[in-house]
Formats: structure tokens, sequence, C-alpha cells
């Protein structure tokens, strides 16, 4: 039977009652690419792949594809913050085919960044809540190094920078972590601070707030 006979089959191959495997997604299905360039796999075209299969070792793996898709779409888009609770035009793009009339809800997704928090690819924001994260394309300490990295090139380290005008002065105009979202931000330079790279003082409003590189 193959996948496209019915829209109850899973995400990977998965035996018949002929003991025969089954495709999936169907071969007919082609990438497909967004109007910002993103392209899609097949996968995304797929149905069943927006329900979260009850087989275990099917259910695993389905993660992993959507662990590695929001990862990756993410990155392109520049996308630092999920809400699992985004209803209608707030709704990430990537979690949601209009095409074929499928979208991944709330509980999905929260299953979803669960695992992306155990892999260290995400984290709750505020912490003890299972609705908003941040998204880690790049890990907070990558993006340390990369700031860090454009200070000392640029010779920025001899003053307090704010926050904002790391993120979004005139100077970081060109930079990939260009309006980077200030939690991440924060995180980032905290592993400075920890290796002894980085002082931050406190400020009236994030955008007061300092730091200084050495």
């Amino acid at each position: 039977m193959s996948a496209q006979a019915s829209s109850s089959q899973s995400v990977t191959t998965q035996p018949t009652a002929h003991g025969q495997g089954s495709s999936a997604p169907p071969t007919s299905l082609r990438p497909t690419k967004s109007a910002s360039g993103f392209e899609f796999p097949a996968m995304w075209s797929f149905p069943p792949f927006f329900t979260l299969q009850p087989n275990p070792q099917t259910l695993a793996h389905q993660l992993l594809l959507w662990r590695n898709l929001l990862l990756e779409w993410a990155r392109h888009e520049r996308v630092f913050e999920v809400n699992v609770d985004s209803a209608g035009k707030d709704v990430l793009g990537v979690f949601e085919n209009k095409g074929i009339g499928r979208r991944l809800l709330p509980p999905s997704v929260k299953t979803l960044m669960s695992e992306l928090v155990k892999n260290g690819e995400a984290a709750p924001d505020p912490p003890k809540q299972d609705t908003h994260y941040l998204i880690y394309w790049r890990k907070p300490e990558e993006w340390g190094d990369i700031i860090y990295h454009w200070v000392m090139e640029n010779g920025l380290n001899a003053s307090i920078m704010t926050f904002w005008e790391i993120t979004d002065g005139d100077l970081s105009e060109t930079t990939e972590f260009r309006q980077l979202s200030v939690s991440i931000l924060r995180k980032a330079l905290e592993s400075l601070v920890k290796r002894n790279r980085a002082q931050i003082f406190e400020g009236k409003g994030e955008a007061g707030e300092g730091v200084r590189f050495f």
C-alpha cells in the first residue's frame, strides 16, 4: 500500500498487513520554496507530517525531522523566539502549510520544543513555563564568540557599549547578530563574563544595560 492511499500513514516506512513497507512521503511530492527563498523539504507537504505519530520509534524520527527543519528555517528567517500559543497570522510559517491545509497544533509544538530543550537547541524564556522559547540555531556561547570577535576587530573594547548598540546600532548593521533577541544577547554576554572576557553593567531598561569587553 502506498503512502498516497491513506492519510493516516506515518512519516516513516511502516509495515503493512502483508509485511511490506510503504514509503513516506510519496515520491510525487517535491520541495517547496517560500517567498523568502527557504526551501521546505518534500516531507513538509505530506499531511501526516503535521500529526505526531503514536508509535514511539516513528515519533522519535518525526521529531528529529521537525527539529532539523525548525532550526534550518529559523536560521534562514532569522527567528529567535517561538510562541507555542500563536494563532492566526502570528503562527510561524514553518508550522503551517496553507497549501495542504495542515498546521502543527500547539500541543505538538510543545512536544517539539521540549525535544529541542533536551538537546540544548532551545530554552524556555522565562524559565519554568512551556509557551515561550528562545531557539538556538546558534548557541549563546557561539553568539558570544562572534560578538567578541567583532568588538575586538573593530576596537570597540575601549568603552562601555549598550545592549542596543550591539544589536541595533549603526556599527552592527551588517553583522549576523543584528536585531538578536535581547534574551539571547544577555546569555551570550554572560558566557563571556564566565570566561573573563566581559563585564555587564545594569541600567534602566534593556536598552540601557551595558557591557565592557576585555
